[in-house]
């Protein structure tokens, strides 16, 4: 048995063939196994990078910075609306105060008024004495004179002293 001849194709053999893909097969491989290199270089100097950027800094320290960078605006939102809150609150306290020192003045000339009145009642209380014990007896002119001088002193000085009536 002779063995059989392939036919040529313009001068290519099937070897050649098998041989050319193999060839582009291994080509491919070459650059795939490049890239791949290439992928851990890039890699390599990429962590290098960030162990470098690390060394300055604690981990936590960044992801503190990151974390307050993204609540820093929620938070000032959040602040202004209570200030806003207490704005309002400041202000009716405010209001609230000037009522309350109105009523204490208003509260304070009352009680001025009734104890003036108390004294008013007093003088007269002690006046009406006197003259009801001088119309008894109708000696005591001396209490009746001095209760007169008591009563002048009070209507004009306004100003009750319980021993002026004595």
């Amino acid at each position: 048995m002779s063995e059989q001849q392939v036919p040529k194709i313009e001068g290519i053999s099937p070897d050649m063939l098998w041989t050319f893909v193999v060839v582009l097969v291994g080509l491919m491989a070459l650059i795939v196994l490049g890239d791949k290199v290439m992928d851990v270089f890039r890699n390599f100097k990429k962590r290098k990078k960030e162990q470098n950027e690390l060394e300055g800094q604690d981990i936590t320290d960044r992801i503190a910075d990151k974390v307050i960078e993204k609540l820093t605006p929620t938070l000032d939102e959040k602040f202004d609306e209570i200030s806003k809150n207490f704005e309002d609150i400041d202000k009716k306290l405010a209001a609230d105060k000037e009522t309350i020192t109105m009523h204490t003045s208003q509260l304070n000339a009352q009680e001025s008024r009734v104890d003036r009145l108390d004294d008013d009642t007093r003088a007269l209380l002690h006046g009406v004495s006197a003259l009801l014990g001088h119309e008894i007896d109708g000696n005591s002119v001396d209490k009746v004179r001095r209760t007169n001088d008591a009563m002048k002193n009070y209507l004009i000085d306004r100003t009750y002293k319980e021993d002026d009536w004595k």
